[in-house]
């Protein structure tokens, strides 16, 4: 008997049958279709054999592809504070994260990047205005300094697309990732003008109560979380219970968000029926951007005018804007009676002011804030620690000085050394000055070193003019109030001047250049909150996360089917 036929590789290498006569061998079997390759050859969704996906959709095209990050850029634009189109809010990074699906390396960078830029671009359009105040430059040349601005800003949306692809090739879920990669990007790539995703929903109060245990981070995280389920219900195909399977998570988060920011908004209100109330007066008197340097008296003038009227209809407490007097004010000036005659006025009143110290060879000068009593005695003053590049001081001008001749509309101020609260009736304030209110980790320092009773920046954003620039700054500013359930005061020279209590919410406000003051009552508050004691945690485990990404691809975890 014939034995039976057993091919070896090199029998098979050699065999002369015909195809007719040769026996089946599994290399003549026919290959599977050879799946499709996404851009830059990065490999599609996989599942846990490691074969392609056949529930996950990706797109192929680039041109596609960016045409989604652009969309994600508006609607970040339209939903965010200034326009505050909510559902754009709920949804913008949604396209990006489709269009991310099989990107990798500069492909993924480019295009967060561009959503980025979009975002960023229509939210601070106004940035060209104010370098040109500022600088004095023409305006192509601040046009060209916005652009460079905004694709800096862009940067960090870059950085975190292409470290959501880096963790896709991990295995890291993108319900985990994206969140984390987001949180990570808010604290980690530095801006002139910090802010976060989650001022978005500056105006829906029950919704941010959230902030006083993880910041706006924490916040911004939970709505990536909804972009990111949105994004995996329009990849994934099968069954529509599994297609909607993700949204379970940010929909769990908001389940419980909505009832605890209720829960603390009563908590709030249940405080001020006991907490010492003071009435407190914001002054608000328009001055041009330079008026107050070309004509201090006027300025002066309008404020104990407008201080005289408050005062007759009772308040315990006076706020003006920052530098609202604009004379220098000598470190040996102990009441402003002597220094001011024609100060008249008997209640407590925070200014700002210019203050000078050192000797007549090298003067030191500061942004400064005072406190007065009564009797018109200088209580105490603060001088701003965190100053703003290019308006109060130029980045290496100490070191090339002559960088002040090419930008003469910028201050040349030297920084404060100690966060001090002041004393008002019955308590203390933290003295914020210009946009250091919207830096929760700076405020977070300051209300550990200080522990302040009440909140209240001075400033003035009349070097931005009319435009959305007010209103998105007071809406960045009710986070601090929140994260440490403290009311917030805000007296600005042009607008938008508030009374913001501790649950974020506006008690009242100012409308933009005009001339008017405000009233309205506060509370002072002596709670702490976790987010004192924790921080940003969720931009810290952001951290982690991206540097995971970083690790070779040998430490990826398991493979999962997606859930």
């Amino acid at each position: 008997m014939r034995a039976p036929f057993k091919a070896t590789p090199n029998e098979d290498a050699m065999s002369t049958d015909t195809p007719e006569k040769a026996p089946y061998r599994e290399a003549d079997a026919p290959a599977p279709p050879a799946a499709p390759q996404a851009p830059d050859g990065a490999p599609p969704p996989r599942d846990t054999r490691g074969q392609p996906h056949p529930t996950v959709r990706f797109i192929e095209n680039d041109r596609v592809a960016l045409l989604l990050a652009v969309a994600s850029g508006l609607m970040m634009w339209l939903g965010f504070a200034g326009v505050e189109v909510h559902v754009c809010a709920m949804i913008s990074f949604a396209p990006l994260l489709v269009a991310l699906r099989g990107r990798t390396g500069w492909n993924a960078f480019r295009t967060g990047w561009l959503m980025g830029f979009v975002g960023t671009a229509g939210g601070f359009w106004w940035i060209t205005g104010m370098l040109q105040t500022f600088s004095g430059f023409p305006m192509p040349l601040c046009v060209l300094f916005a652009t460079l601005l905004w694709a800096s800003t862009g940067f960090a949306f870059g950085v975190m697309a292409w470290v959501i692809t880096r963790l896709d090739a991990r295995n890291v879920p993108r319900l985990v990732s994206v969140p984390l990669a987001l949180a990570g990007a808010e604290l980690l790539i530095p801006a002139l003008f910090p802010w976060y995703l989650a001022a978005s929903l500056h105006d829906v109060p029950v919704m941010i109560q959230t902030a006083d245990l993880g910041g706006p981070m924490l916040i911004s995280a939970v709505m990536a979380l909804g972009h990111t389920a949105l994004s995996e219900v329009a990849v994934r195909k099968g069954s529509w219970p599994t297609r909607l399977r993700p949204l379970v998570w940010p929909l769990a988060f908001w389940a419980f968000a909505i009832p605890y920011g209720y829960w603390r908004i009563g908590q709030v209100d249940a405080e001020a029926r006991t907490a010492r109330a003071l009435r407190v007066g914001v002054v608000q008197q328009n001055l041009g951007l330079m008026q107050k340097r070309t004509d201090p008296l006027l300025a002066l003038h309008r404020h104990l005018d407008a201080s005289r009227e408050l005062e007759r209809q009772g308040v315990d407490l006076l706020v003006w804007s920052e530098s609202a007097i604009s004379f220098r004010i000598p470190e040996e000036v102990t009441n402003i009676r002597d220094y001011i005659d024609i100060w008249d006025l008997h209640t407590p009143v925070l200014f700002g002011a210019l203050s000078v110290r050192g000797d007549e060879a090298h003067p030191r000068l500061y942004n400064t804030a005072f406190m007065t009593d009564a009797t018109g005695a200088i209580r105490g003053n603060y001088d701003k620690v965190y100053l703003l590049a290019f308006g109060e001081y130029i980045p290496l001008g100490e070191t090339f000085p002559q960088v002040y001749e090419l930008s003469r509309n910028s201050g040349h101020f030297t920084r404060g050394t100690r966060m001090v609260s002041l004393p008002v009736p019955g308590g203390t304030v933290a003295p914020l000055i210009c946009y250091e209110d919207i830096l929760p980790r700076f405020v977070r320092d300051f209300q550990r070193a200080a522990d302040p009773d009440l909140l209240a920046v001075i400033l003035n954003d009349a070097w931005f003019g009319d435009t959305a620039e007010p209103w998105i700054h007071n809406a960045l500013s009710k986070f601090r109030a929140i994260e440490h359930r403290r009311d917030l005061i805000r007296s600005a020279n042009s607008g938008v001047s508030s009374v913001i209590d501790a649950a974020g919410r506006t008690v009242a406000h100012s409308r933009t250049f005009t001339r008017e003051s405000v009233r309205a009552t506060v509370h002072l508050r002596h709670r702490s909150t976790p987010y004192r004691t924790v921080g940003d945690w969720a931009g810290y485990l952001g951290l982690l996360v991206m540097a995971y990404a970083l690790t070779p691809r040998r430490y990826a975890l398991p493979l999962r089917e997606p859930t």
